[in-house]
């Protein structure tokens, strides 16, 4: 058996994958024994910081509270770029699409955060733990040179390697390449090994599973695959183009405009939609696909991810799902990747919450996107977290 670890990128928002880990593997379980359960983690971003965290041996209680929900560390991965450390991404802010984050000062801060393995090369961090049930790693990045895709591995003799071109960055490194989400966000290419790089969302890697999928593939072929793939929240709001529904709780068709698009652009490249590659990662496994109007499909990719979408009453109108406000619905939406401040970070644990508690609505594999329901995969979290478990007992 081959099990992956996925975890999508996100920024602050990664809180949620602590979050769904605790409740796979307790509460206080220590990141080592996490990773014992894995052959491999494929990760980007956000998440990329959350495997970081694990590597680092944090408890996940300890991960989710002195990590992600202290706004000191908070600042030390965004900390603001001001005038003169890049006047023209000031003059461009308010137009809503100037950098805010200094990009060098987030290396310093990750190296901070990462004080036992930060500065280990990732082909030797299996041996620098001393585990010797420690999970192949691939970190997704964007080579900002040659305008392409790059993966960090630490399976230096991975067969989905290309043969030149091999980099092997520290811990702290690949993160810090792997988080770099320009044009909004930081403020110049991340710089390692003489070379630069942005976010592995700008690949299209923001959820990595399939990236985890072709890698497990490419070297054991014939073992059998599964994938736990955890998300950071996605929107996916129903199409009203009538504006017969409540405008908070649809998607209307958008007005073009040159701003708003160019703002529209610089988001979307590092919102690669999830489930688009957990679909393709299902059909690489040879994973069923239903007939229209038969029952949901289960999965080898349990995807796992708090879905910010209203849910249908009885009368079929769109209403905002338990355990959140109208006015927690509405920011949710609007939420950037960046929320640091503790009070935006606060209403993510909230909606967490309420996704563990099925709630909030699970991300299946494939969405029906008229009715938004479940064709493949899992529409609550706690039948998620069941299938995964099975999956992980089977031989």
């Amino acid at each position: 058996m081959y099990p992956i670890l996925s975890l999508d990128g996100g920024g602050s928002w990664a809180v949620l994958q602590v979050m769904a880990l605790q409740e796979i593997f307790g509460p206080h379980a220590p990141g080592h024994e996490v990773l014992a359960n894995f052959r491999l983690v494929a990760a980007n971003s956000g998440g990329s910081i959350t495997l970081g965290g694990l590597i680092e041996n944090r408890t996940l209680s300890d991960l989710r509270d002195n990590f992600f929900l202290k706004l000191e560390q908070r600042q030390k991965v965004f900390v603001p770029a001001g005038f003169f450390e890049n006047p023209e991404a000031a003059l461009l802010r308010p137009l809503g699409i100037g950098a805010k984050y200094r990009t060098d000062a987030k290396l310093e801060g990750l190296r901070g955060l990462f004080t036992k393995f930060g500065d280990t090369p990732l082909s030797q961090l299996r041996k620098a733990t001393g585990r010797d049930k420690f999970p192949d790693l691939v970190i997704a990045a964007f080579d900002y040179d040659r305008t392409r895709g790059y993966l960090f591995r630490s399976n230096q003799a991975s067969l989905a390697r290309s043969q030149g071109d091999l980099i092997d960055p520290t811990l702290a490194e690949a993160v810090h390449a792997s988080s770099n989400a320009p044009v909004l966000y930081f403020d110049a290419p991340a710089r390692l090994k003489g070379r630069q790089f942005w976010d592995g969302g700008v690949s299209g890697y923001n959820n990595p599973v399939l990236v985890g999928v072709i890698e497990a593939l490419s070297n054991e072929p014939e073992s059998r695959i599964i994938a736990l793939s955890i998300g950071t929240g996605t929107v996916f709001l129903p199409l009203d183009a009538d504006h017969r529904q409540p405008p908070e709780l649809v998607q209307r068709p958008k007005q073009a405009a040159p701003i708003a698009d160019l703002q529209e652009l610089a988001t979307a490249i590092v919102d690669d939609p999830p489930d688009v590659a957990s679909f393709h990662a299902h059909v690489a496994l040879r994973g069923a696909l239903p007939a229209p109007g038969a029952p949901p499909a289960g999965s080898a990719i349990v995807r796992l991810n708090a879905l910010i979408q209203p849910v249908r009453d009885q009368g079929g109108s769109w209403q905002v799902p338990k355990g959140l406000t109208p006015r927690d619905f509405g920011e949710l939406v609007k939420l950037p990747m960046d929320a640091i401040e503790q009070h935006r970070v606060e209403l993510i644990v909230k909606l967490g919450q309420a996704w563990i508690d099925d709630s909030v609505m699970n991300q299946p594999v494939r969405t029906n996107r008229e009715t938004l329901g479940c064709e493949i995969g899992y529409r609550l979290f706690s039948d998620g977290v069941s299938a995964w478990q099975k999956l992980a007992r089977e031989p």
